[in-house]
């Protein structure tokens, strides 16, 4: 018999005499094909000796605070005969009583990879920290990520996605209602401004960096060859949370504080280390501020104490002033008054404050009067976190693992890493059974199978997206496969939209241009906006991301903040496959066949083809049986066993599906895969 210690938190708990726990040890099963697996035991007890009871704060006892919180799993490990064998977490499940004195106390162990859900409860992907993505929010700095690859290294780049307009190319007519939408570059037109203008689009950032992002914020680490290969580095995400533009009326800009770095006489309660008027006598008070050379529209907002109680909306006056005044605002003696300035649309501008004063209403005494010596900027900064799609931690990460037919191993309760299936599989090695097994009673079964298996990513309304749902069988993206047998329906669904780019044709000569892009909008028609199709978000999207795609036979034009127009050649390439350089090379977000929009062919590295199909035909060969097999396994067996081992008995070699363990006793019940 071994002996098996578990500790929580450092700290060993006695268990009973005769107490055995089993723990049950499973990869993707066939009854449920897209479960990541993990360990956990079958519900065991412990004795409420006096050990027990301190380190579970006697938690039978609704008087005491500050105890044990059963709220939450503590960390957790497993030793057998003092070697180390699971780390984990521990949940109390309840304690038994006898009389009035407590007898034992319910627990259950999980594995690693439970911990990490918990680390991220419910947290969405807009709570990580993002910032070292942020970046100014103009013209120049949007083209470096749109016909450039010179953005934050490739790691964000603006692809060629429309959230509202419907672009075409090309259309010579000016009574053409789609005139207004074309984005081709026509060479010394002017008042016309047609093209893709900067906020238009919306920034996609690398999945990779996302899982960096999650990797600090809650102190875990992700591993694996998987996460360095094409075409994982290639995924992106799009910046899409919110339908229409990224910033438009209704978008909350920052305010920024005015930074005024001179006293000009007439009052001393104004702080200039922190623009801070300290307000000094209890009085209704008059404040006047002039500013400079304003540059775009903007707003002056008044604050006490951190809360805005007045706001001025100015138009731009590049080469004059114009004074804001607040007037009949009462203040407390110990107030904090400041100022604060922002544009009233997404962009940066040049502004200068001077001659800020303040005077008490009832006796016109002047407080204070500060200026600017020189111009200041405000710099708008796009921030990304803000920007991520509505979608918990959680169901993304659990997404890109059934995307890839991902597995997590955890080799610590911080640390894990991603494998394929396949290449997890490749990474084990035989191990020898034969003399443990007990051949005894063996089953034999044929394999529960599914009459149809799905392979789905989100329904959509956008507009060529829902055409192809009601045109086609399945979704574009989607894939579904129907067998001869008696069994359920499974299917694999994704928390994201699968995208349907669009190759744009020349309208005047009906020829297909190579531009290819997304739109997201709606067949619903909005009246309150020029009866334009209406924007759509529905759920996150990824795509792949490569630059560049030479578009210069077919140019378009960039618009800046300045209504300049530059003619762009070549763009990023963004797609559901990964690549423009060829269909060999590509791989692609289809689960099918579904005729790439790009290549107008079907693309043979799909995501079944990828990571699934070696598993799934496995699963349906006819030659496929599942093994019921008992053994006895001593202590370094039981320590070494992984589950992509391959178990060699009988001169055959087997995939373990699961195994029920007893680690006191070492009773093993496997549930073995022959090779196929």
């Amino acid at each position: 018999m071994n002996q098996v210690d578990l500790y929580i938190s450092n700290q060993r708990l006695d268990l009973f005499n005769d107490e055995e726990i089993t723990i049950n040890l499973s990869v993707q099963n066939l009854q449920d094909i897209s479960k990541i697996f993990t360990d956990f035991t079958q519900g065991f007890t412990i004795p409420a000796s006096t050990n027990n009871n301190r380190i579970l704060s006697h938690y039978y006892r609704v008087d005491l605070t500050g105890g044990f919180d059963a709220r939450l799993r503590q960390e957790a490990r497993i030793e057998i005969n003092s070697l180390p064998f699971r780390s984990g977490v521990i949940q109390l499940e309840g304690v038994q009583m006898k009389g009035t004195e407590p007898y034992s106390y319910s627990l259950s162990f999980y594995g690693d990879l439970v911990n990490m859900t918990d680390l991220f409860g419910e947290d969405y992907l807009y709570d990580l920290d993002l910032s070292a993505y942020d970046h100014d929010y103009n013209g120049a700095t949007i083209q470096q990520g749109f016909d450039q690859d010179a953005l934050l290294s490739g790691d964000v780049f603006y692809p060629l996605m429309s959230p509202v307009r419907n672009w075409v190319y090309n259309v010579g007519n000016a009574s053409d209602p789609r005139h207004d939408d074309d984005i081709q570059f026509i060479t010394g037109h002017a008042g016309h401004h047609h093209g893709v203008n900067y906020y238009e689009l919306k920034p996609a950032i690398k999945v990779t960096k996302l899982l960096d992002a999650i990797e600090a914020k809650y102190g875990i680490t992700f591993s694996g060859s998987f996460l360095t290969t094409a075409p994982f580095t290639k995924l992106y995400l799009w910046a899409h949370r919110y339908e229409g533009y990224l910033y438009d009326s209704s978008t909350a800009i920052e305010w920024q504080l005015i930074n005024f770095n001179r006293s000009t006489g007439g009052g001393v309660e104004f702080n200039l280390s922190t623009d801070t008027w300290d307000v000094v006598s209890t009085d209704f008070y008059d404040l006047r501020v002039t500013i400079l050379n304003a540059s775009a529209n903007y707003e002056i907002g008044l604050f006490r104490n951190g809360v805005q109680i007045g706001v001025a909306r100015e138009d731009a006056h590049p080469a004059s002033s114009v004074l804001v005044q607040f007037e009949g605002y009462g203040f407390d003696s110990g107030d904090e008054v400041q100022i604060k300035i922002r544009p009233q649309s997404a962009a940066s501008f040049g502004y200068q404050v001077t001659d800020y004063t303040a005077y008490d209403e009832s006796t016109i005494t002047q407080r204070f009067e500060v200026d600017q010596t020189a111009a200041s900027t405000y710099s708008f900064t796009l921030a990304m976190s803000p920007l991520m799609p509505e979608i918990k931690i959680g169901d993304f990460l659990s997404g890109i693992c059934k995307q890839h037919n991902l597995v997590i191993i955890p080799s610590s309760s911080t640390s894990f890493t991603l494998y394929s299936l396949d290449d997890w599989y490749a990474a084990g090695s035989d191990l020898d059974l034969q003399q443990f097994i007990d051949i005894t009673s063996t089953e034999i079964n044929r394999p529960e199978l599914f009459r149809r298996i799905g392979f789905k990513y989100q329904e959509t309304d956008q507009i060529l997206g829902y055409r192809y749902q009601k045109t086609n069988t399945t979704g574009f993206g989607d894939l579904r496969a129907d067998f001869d047998f008696d069994g359920e329906e499974f299917s694999i669904e994704l928390p994201f939209e699968c995208p349907l780019f669009e190759l744009l044709t020349d309208v005047d000569n009906g020829t297909l241009t190579n531009i290819l892009v997304y739109k997201s909008q709606t067949l619903e028609v909005n009246p309150d906006f020029d009866n334009r199709f209406q924007p759509y978000v529905g759920a996150p999207i990824l795509i792949y991301g490569e630059f560049s795609l030479d578009i210069s036979t077919n140019p378009i034009s960039f618009i800046d903040e300045a209504l300049s127009e530059t003619q762009v050649n070549q763009v990023w390439y963004a797609n559901v496959s990964s690549t423009a350089l060829g269909t060999g090379l590509a791989h692609s977000l289809c689960w099918g066949a579904d005729i790439d929009p790009y290549y107008l062919t079907s693309i043979s590295n799909s995501l079944y083809n990828d990571y699934w199909e070696n598993y799934i035909s496995d699963l349906y060969q006819s030659r496929r049986r599942i093994f019921g097999v008992d053994a006895v396994l001593p202590i370094g067996k039981i320590l070494n066993l992984n589950l992509n081992d391959l178990v060699v008995w009988n001169n055959n070699k087997f995939k373990i599906n699961s195994v029920s363990l007893n680690l006191t006793s070492g009773k093993a019940r496997f549930e073995l895969l022959n090779e196929v």
